[in-house]
């Protein structure tokens, strides 16, 4: 099958805020341990998860929207999460839904993109697998065996999707104390080894489960990404193959743009608040909807309300009082000082200020030429790194990578 992606609501320019970007956790439950995480207090109280009516509820009186974010817990453990999606894209025709997964379960993954794409047709999906580090590395921050499950579940993803322009498949690394001396060998194996459209780096981030695994500071963040630079550039090259010239320049410009900027701003922001150069929009464009039924703005504010107490109506949540004092204290970011790192609510907000998003991709793009440099992913390069690593080659090529 071979389809084309249709517009995402990236390439739209916004200036009405209103709801945009509906992101939930859809269960409080996890098959992994990982020593990063942000939300384990929270699934540590262990509460009943939304119920499907409850969700229903949700659905039926948001109106229309763009993005629906999916989070957990993991996803993949929520058995009816197809209704769910299929739900949303019936009632409020999501053109975007980004499934973070950590690709334990790959045959579930698997099947639930087959139905998604058969049942939600007009809808892109940006299926996301974590993979930290090589082998044990990965396994060790994850807290569970599962690097070469994930990556077995990333070459199926492509086996299956590979010309569907519908599903666009990503690698998500959080850099820790575990993985951050591998972290420039890893992003060239992955590029090397596995056809996706981007691998997105990020630093840990909130109260994370094990102490003491936060070690970035942004001096060596930005060295880090400006390390990586040359890659986005290949990324680029990657998702505009088939294009016409015009479409693979726009391409360019947009997709190496915005992952220059955000990771500008993630930088900036990891050891002190430093301004975005544009509003944050949470709360006005975004809601955030916790497995048990509690609310917020923005995934690293505190709660301010639960669904139920409600009627799990979502437009009299999002004209709640609760809501109006939340946005008044956020002021755009100025008034919170909340500038967080957090690369959804960047990019979320980014569409929102089309006049700083155009010179801030402009001055991205300048910084990333500046950068460019040749890059050698070739097989003696990836054998190598194998061989570094210690991977066990016979599982690489049962898997087909290797």
């Amino acid at each position: 099958m071979k389809t084309k992606r249709s517009g995402s609501s990236f390439n739209s320019l916004n200036t009405k805020r209103q709801l945009e970007s509906l992101f939930l956790f859809t269960t409080g439950r996890c098959n992994a341990k990982c020593a990063m995480c942000f939300y384990a207090d929270d699934m540590a109280q262990k509460q009943p998860d939304l119920t499907f009516e409850e969700i229903k509820k949700l659905s039926e009186t948001a109106g229309d929207f763009k993005r629906l974010w999916l989070s957990g817990g993991e996803p993949t453990l929520r058995e009816d999460l197809p209704e769910i999606l299929e739900m949303f894209y019936r009632n409020n025709h999501i053109t975007d839904i980004n499934f973070p997964t950590n690709g334990i379960m790959g045959d579930r993954v698997v099947d639930w993109l087959k139905r998604i794409r058969r049942n939600c047709p007009d809808s892109n999906v940006s299926i996301s697998i974590s993979l930290d580090g090589f082998g044990s590395t990965h396994d060790t921050q994850r807290g569970v065996e599962s690097f070469y499950r994930a990556a077995e579940t990333l070459k199926k993803i492509d086996d299956n999707f590979r010309d569907d322009g519908h599903v666009i498949k990503n690698i998500a690394t959080v850099i820790t104390k575990y993985n951050v001396e591998e972290i420039l060998d890893f992003v060239a194996w992955s590029y090397g080894r596995f056809n996706v459209s981007t691998h997105t780096i990020e630093a840990a981030r909130g109260n994370t489960r094990e102490e003491g695994v936060k070690v970035l500071t942004e001096k060596s963040l930005k060295e880090i990404q400006d390390q990586i630079a040359p890659y986005y550039l290949l990324y680029a090259k990657r998702i505009g193959e088939g294009m016409n010239a015009l479409g693979r320049g726009l391409t360019k410009f947009f997709y190496v743009g915005l992952m220059r900027a955000m990771y500008n701003i993630r930088a900036q922001n990891l050891e002190k608040p430093s301004p975005w150069n544009m509003d944050c929009t949470a709360g006005e464009t975004t809601l955030v909807l916790d497995y048990d039924g509690r609310f917020r703005s923005c995934e690293l504010r505190p709660p301010i309300g639960n669904v139920k107490d409600y009627g799990c109506d979502v437009k009299a949540i999002m004209g709640s009082e609760a809501m109006k004092k939340e946005i008044e204290a956020i002021g755009h970011g100025y008034k919170a000082n909340c500038w967080c790192t957090h690369g959804c609510w960047i990019m979320s907000s980014i569409t929102f200020n089309p006049g700083k998003m155009l010179s801030m991709l402009i001055k991205s793009n300048r910084e990333i030429k500046k950068l460019n440099r040749p890059i050698d992913v070739s097989e003696p390069i990836l054998r190598g790194l194998e061989d570094k690593y210690r991977l066990k080659r016979d599982r690489l090529q049962a898997i087909g990578i290797a």
